[in-house]
C-alpha cells in the first residue's frame, strides 16, 4: 500500500493518463492526416517511436518533479524510508513504467501504426474460392464461379496485382491463417467470402483482409434475387476498388464494372460455370461432357459470347485427347466457328483470340499465330492457357528462350497443371537443362501425367549414357509399339556401340508402316547418327504433303542438343524454306543459335 500511497503522493498517475491521451491524439490525427497529405509511410513510425521513447522521460520526471501553485519543485523522498526500501520502491516504478509503456505501445499501434496502414494504398490482392454454404455439393460450381468471375473483374484494374486462380485455390476447403496465405501468394490483401444459394435467392458475404495484420478492412453482405448475381459481382468488385485507395484516372475508374452481364439468363450462366468447371479436369468423356453443357447455356442464351469462347476451347483441344484421324480438321473448324461468334458478340474476349491463335498455329500460319497470342495474352495477362499455347509455338520455331520464359509464366499462374509442368519439362528438355526437366517432369508425374512424360525421362537416361534405365523406361512406355517394344534393348546398345548401327537402322526400316511411320522415328534417327537418312525422310514426306510438318514430324527435332547436326547441316536451309518459316524468322527474330546466312536464308551452330 506503501508504493501506492507514493504513487498518489507525486501524482505521476496524473502525468501518465495525460500523457497517454495526448499521445492518443496524436497518433489519431496523424493517421488520418499524414496519408492524405501522401507523406512517406515511415512518417507514422517515427512519431510512434518518439511518443514511447518520450513516456519514460516524462515518469522519471513526474517522480522526482512536482507541479503546484509554486511553480516546478522537486518532490522530497519519504522521511522515513530506509535506502533499501527506497531502491525498492524505485524498482517497482520502473516495472510500472514498462508495463505502461507495453499498453501505450500497443494503443499507439493500433490507433496509429494500424490506421495508417489500414488507410495505405495497396496494389495486391488474391481471391480465395468463395464457400459454398448452400448445403449441396453439386452447387460447388457456383461457389467457384463468383470467385472467377470476381478475379477476372478485379484483373482489369491498372495497378492491381491479382494473384492466378489456380495458386488461390490451393487453398479451397483449408483452414489457414490468412497471414500465411498472404506471403505464400505474395499480396498484402485476401478477399474471402461464402456464397449460399437457395431456390431464385443467393446470399454472398464478402470481406476484405489485411494479410499484414489479419485486421478486416472491408466485408458486407449482400441478399438477392439470383438473377442479380452480375450486379453483386459488380458492386464487391468496386468496393474493393475503393477500400484498396486504388488511384484511377478518370477514363478507367469503372474497369471493375463490366458495361453489361455476360448473360441475363440465369441458367444459362450456371450452364456455363459447370462446363468451366468440368473442362478444367481435361480427358476426352470431360470435354465431350463440357461441350454439352456449353451447347446448352447457348441454346438458352445464343448471345452468351463466353459460353461461345469456352466452346471453342474445348473443341481446340478436344483432338489431343481423342487422337482419331480426321480429329483436328473437324474440330478446329467447330473451334473456329465458335471463337469467332464469340468475337462477333464481345471483341474483346482474351480466350476466344487465343483458340484462333492455336487453330493458325495448327495450320501453319505463325505469323497470324504469333500475333493472336500477343492480343490474346494482353486481353487477360493472367490466363494460363495462352502462355501455354504461345510457348509450344515459340518451341516449334527455335525460339527456345522466350519459349522458356512463356512456360515458366503459364507455370506461375496455374501450378498445379500436369499439361503446364510437363510444357515446362519440354522446353528444358530442349534447352539442355537435364536437372530441371527431370524436376518437372516429376511434377507432372505427380500430377497425373506420368504415362505422357516417360519421354523426358528416357532422353536424360541417353544423354547420360545410363543405358540400363534407358532400357527400362522405354519398354514402360505404354503407348509403345510390339514391334518397337521388342526392338529396345538393339536400339540403345546401338546408340551406346556404333558398330551395331547399321543393323538397327536396317531394323527400324522394315518396321510395318502401321505399327510405326519413319516420320514418328526421326529422334531415334538422329541418336543414331543417321541425319542423311533424316534428310531423305523429311523431303520426301514434303513431297507427299507439303503440311506434313504440321501432320507428321515436328521442328522440334533441330532445336534439341540432338538435333545440333540436322541444324547445322546446309540442307537445313532448304528444308525450312519448303516449310515456309522464313518469313516468321525475318519479322519476329531467328532461333536461339541460328542467323540470317550471306547466302542462305538460315545458318544454325
Amino acid at each position: 500500500m506503501a508504493f501506492f500511497a507514493e504513487l498518489k503522493r507525486r501524482r505521476v498517475g496524473k502525468v501518465a493518463i495525460a500523457y497517454g491521451a495526448i499521445a492518443w491524439a496524436v497518433t489519431e490525427a496523424g493517421s488520418v492526416v499524414f496519408p492524405a497529405l501522401h507523406l512517406p509511410e515511415w512518417t507514422m513510425t517515427f512519431i510512434v517511436v518518439v511518443l514511447l521513447a518520450g513516456f519514460p522521460v516524462a515518469m522519471v520526471l513526474a517522480w522526482i518533479f512536482d507541479v503546484g501553485p509554486e511553480g516546478i519543485q522537486r518532490t522530497e523522498p519519504v522521511a522515513a524510508a530506509a535506502p533499501a526500501a527506497r531502491v525498492r520502491l524505485r524498482v517497482a516504478y520502473a516495472a510500472v513504467v514498462l508495463i505502461c509503456m507495453a499498453v501505450l505501445g500497443y494503443v499507439l499501434y493500433e490507433r496509429g501504426l494500424g490506421r495508417a496502414n489500414a488507410g495505405a494504398p495497396r496494389s495486391s490482392i488474391g481471391v480465395l474460392p468463395f464457400t459454398n454454404l448452400s448445403g449441396d455439393p453439386s452447387k460447388e460450381y457456383f461457389s467457384d464461379g463468383m470467385s472467377e468471375e470476381l478475379l477476372n473483374l478485379l484483373s482489369r484494374v491498372p495497378g492491381l496485382q491479382v494473384a492466378s486462380r489456380t495458386s488461390a485455390f490451393a487453398y479451397k476447403g483449408r483452414s489457414v491463417d490468412i497471414r500465411e496465405v498472404g506471403k505464400a501468394l505474395g499480396v498484402e490483401t485476401v478477399l474471402e467470402g461464402s456464397v449460399r444459394q437457395a431456390g431464385e435467392r443467393v446470399r454472398i458475404t464478402a470481406q476484405l483482409i489485411d494479410t499484414q495484420s489479419g485486421f478486416h478492412l472491408w466485408s458486407e453482405t449482400y441478399d438477392r434475387k439470383l438473377e442479380d448475381i452480375f450486379a453483386v459481382q459488380d458492386e464487391i468488385a468496386q468496393a474493393i476498388v475503393g477500400k484498396l485507395r486504388i488511384q484511377l484516372a478518370p477514363g478507367v475508374q469503372k474497369l471493375a464494372q463490366r458495361e453489361k452481364a455476360p448473360t441475363q439468363n440465369v441458367e444459362a450462366y450456371q450452364l456455363y460455370l459447370q462446363g468451366r468447371a468440368i473442362w478444367k479436369r481435361r480427358g476426352a468423356d470431360n470435354l465431350k461432357h463440357a461441350i454439352d453443357l456449353y451447347q446448352a447455356a447457348l441454346g438458352r442464351d445464343p448471345g452468351f459470347a463466353r459460353a461461345n469462347a469456352a466452346l471453342a476451347s474445348a473443341y481446340v483441344v478436344l483432338p489431343g485427347y481423342t487422337k482419331l484421324a480426321g480429329d483436328e480438321q473437324k474440330f478446329f473448324e467447330l473451334a473456329e466457328v465458335a471463337a469467332r461468334q464469340a468475337l462477333a458478340i464481345d471483341p474483346n474476349i482474351g480466350e476466344a483470340h487465343a483458340v484462333l491463335a492455336q487453330i493458325n498455329a495448327g495450320r501453319g500460319d505463325l505469323l497470324d499465330a504469333e500475333s493472336g497470342f500477343f492480343f490474346a495474352i494482353s486481353l487477360e495477362p493472367n490466363e494460363a492457357t495462352p502462355h501455354q499455347w504461345y510457348s509450344i509455338l515459340l518451341q516449334k520455331v527455335g525460339r527456345l528462350d522466350a519459349a522458356l520464359a512463356q512456360a515458366k509464366r503459364a507455370q506461375e499462374l496455374d501450378p498445379s497443371s500436369p499439361i503446364v509442368a510437363a510444357n515446362l519439362a519440354e522446353v528444358y528438355l530442349m534447352k539442355g537443362d537435364d536437372e530441371q526437366a527431370l524436376h518437372f517432369s516429376k511434377l507432372a508425374a505427380d500430377l497425373g501425367l506420368s504415362q505422357a512424360n516417360r519421354g523426358i525421362d528416357v532422353s536424360v537416361a541417353m544423354r547420360r549414357r545410363q543405358w540400363t534405365d534407358a532400357k527400362r523406361l522405354l519398354e514402360a512406355q505404354q503407348d509403345l509399339p510390339p514391334q518397337l517394344r521388342s526392338k529396345v534393348g538393339e536400339f540403345v546398345d546401338a546408340v551406346a556401340h556404333p558398330a551395331g548401327r547399321p543393323r538397327a537402322v536396317a531394323e527400324l526400316r522394315s518396321l510395318d508402316p502401321k505399327a510405326a511411320k519413319q516420320t514418328d522415328l526421326v529422334d531415334a534417327y538422329l541418336q543414331l547418327g543417321q541425319v542423311d537418312l533424316v534428310y531423305q525422310i523429311l523431303f520426301d514426306s514434303l513431297d507427299r504433303d507439303h503440311l506434313a510438318w504440321l501432320h507428321s514430324w515436328d521442328l522440334v527435332h533441330a532445336w534439341s542438343p540432338e538435333g545440333r547436326a540436322l541444324r547445322a547441316d546446309p540442307r537445313f536451309a532448304r528444308l525450312v524454306e519448303r516449310i515456309g518459316v522464313i518469313d516468321y524468322w525475318k519479322q519476329y527474330g531467328y532461333p536461339d543459335g541460328c542467323r540470317q546466312g550471306t547466302d542462305v536464308p538460315i545458318t544454325c551452330s
